[in-house]
């Protein structure tokens, strides 16, 4: 889940979902959904609420909305999906305020003080599993625990973001996934119609390998994907594509 109105208005391109479900697939945990949130708490709640009811789904991912400004509410939402109270996490707290003390012994803020705005960013749902250090921001990440799935919630700053994941959250709590097996082949002023009878077929005799057709105009390719948990299964299934493809009149090219 992706929050804020700048990625829904299209006015800030959503490069930590990409980046997120990529990471994610390569560690052994594909996504199932990618969904792009207002800063309404409501339809925080909702999703949130939608995502725990999946039974499908084993981790939620929760970006942005952790900032110091009213519009920030992720956190605040989160508490209501899980019925919590919002509390200083004093860690959190104490780390802001050192910030904000060197910023002021160097003329960045005119007061060493903590606002309103820093103290949103301590306040968090109870009860956390764990809380992030974001050694690169302010607002901490956290995780919750709850019917059996995990909630991981990370700042919206890219920098910010992929730090606490690649630090933090990886090592401690994705290293035992099993990565997918991905083959590609690539052909030239293919036809992807044609591709169409083969790949119903495949669909029906090889059900746990996705495959796939993806176009690209611009350099007349067209890639033909093929990915699953069983390497031996998707072996079969690319070898299968590059057979039959002669017979289509399509040669993939040498990778």
């Amino acid at each position: 889940m992706a929050i804020g109105d700048e990625l829904v208005g299209g006015f800030t391109l959503d490069t930590n979902s990409h980046w997120l479900a990529e990471r994610l697939r390569l560690l052994g945990y594909p996504a199932k959904r990618v969904t792009q949130v207002r800063d309404k708490p409501a339809e925080i709640i909702e999703q949130v609420r939608r995502e725990l009811d999946d039974g499908e789904v084993t981790d939620v991912f929760l970006t942005g909305g952790l900032g110091p400004t009213p519009d920030d509410r992720t956190f605040a939402a989160l508490a209501d999906a899980l019925g919590k109270e919002l509390e200083v996490w004093e860690e959190a707290r104490a780390k802001i305020e050192r910030r904000v003390q060197r910023m002021h012994s160097m003329g960045l803020l005119e007061s060493a003080e903590l606002t309103e705005g820093n103290l949103r960013m301590a306040r968090i749902p109870a009860d956390p599993a764990h809380v992030f250090k974001n050694r690169r921001g302010m607002a901490p990440g956290a995780v919750y625990e709850t019917n059996g799935k995990r909630i991981f919630v990370l700042p919206g700053v890219p920098m910010e973001m992929k730090g606490i994941f690649t630090e933090e959250l990886e090592p401690d709590f994705l290293a035992g996934g099993s990565a997918a097996t991905v083959r590609e082949l690539r052909f030239t002023f293919a036809v992807e119609a044609r591709f169409y009878p083969l790949m119903r077929e495949l669909e029906a005799t090889f059900p746990d390998v996705s495959v796939g057709s993806y176009p690209n105009f611009e350099t007349k390719e067209l890639v033909i994907r093929c990915l699953g948990t069983d390497p031996k299964r998707v072996d079969e299934v690319i070898e299968l594509v590059r057979r039959r493809s002669v017979d289509l009149g399509f040669t993939a090219a040498a990778v």
